[in-house]
C-alpha cells in the first residue's frame, strides 16, 4: 500500500510541476528596438520569443530556439499564443535560430506589418502566463513582460 501511495505521489508530482510556466527571463535593446524573452538560468539558449522592430513600424518575430519546430528549411509552421482571453496565431516559417551552432534549433519566423500588430501586443501585456499551443507547447511565465513590451511598441511606432 505505501509503495502504491508513493507511486501515485511522484507520478502526480511530476504531472503538476509540467503544467507550470517555464520562466522567461524577459529584456530588451534600444538600438535595434527589441523585446527578448529567454529561459531563465540558461547562458547558451535561443530566446523563447524575440521581437525586432522594422523600418516604419513593422515587427520580425523570432519564436523559437525548439528542436521541434520543423526543420529549418523555410517550411511553413503556425504557432498560437494565448493569455487571458486575449489570443494571436503567428504564421511564418520554419528556419534556424539565431544561436543555432550551439543549440541546433529551430525558430517560427514571420514579419508583422504595422497595422497586424496589436493582436500580438495584447497577448504580451495581458499579464497572464501565455500558453503556446499548434506546432509548440509551452507556457511562459510574463513577470515584467508588460512594461517591456509596451516602451517596444511605443519606440517602434516611432521609427
Amino acid at each position: 500500500m505505501r509503495i502504491a501511495f508513493t507511486g501515485a505521489l511522484v507520478l502526480a508530482l511530476s504531472f503538476g510541476s509540467a503544467a507550470q510556466a517555464t520562466e522567461v527571463r524577459w529584456t530588451s535593446t534600444k538600438q535595434p528596438a527589441e523585446v527578448l524573452g529567454m529561459p531563465a538560468g540558461e547562458e547558451e539558449a535561443d530566446d523563447v520569443l524575440r521581437l525586432t522592430c522594422l523600418k516604419s513600424g513593422a515587427v520580425q518575430i523570432g519564436l523559437g530556439g525548439y528542436t521541434s519546430l520543423g526543420k529549418g528549411k523555410s517550411e511553413p509552421l503556425s504557432v498560437t499564443l494565448t493569455s487571458g482571453a486575449q489570443s494571436v496565431t503567428l504564421n511564418g516559417k520554419s528556419v534556424r535560430s539565431k544561436n543555432f551552432e550551439m543549440t541546433g534549433a529551430f525558430e517560427l519566423r514571420a514579419d508583422l506589418a504595422p497595422g497586424e500588430t496589436q493582436p500580438l501586443i495584447g497577448v504580451l501585456t495581458a499579464g497572464q502566463a501565455i500558453r503556446v499551443s499548434g506546432g509548440l507547447k509551452d507556457k511562459w511565465s510574463v513577470k515584467g513582460l508588460k512594461p517591456i513590451v509596451e516602451r517596444f511598441s511605443a519606440a517602434c511606432v516611432r521609427n
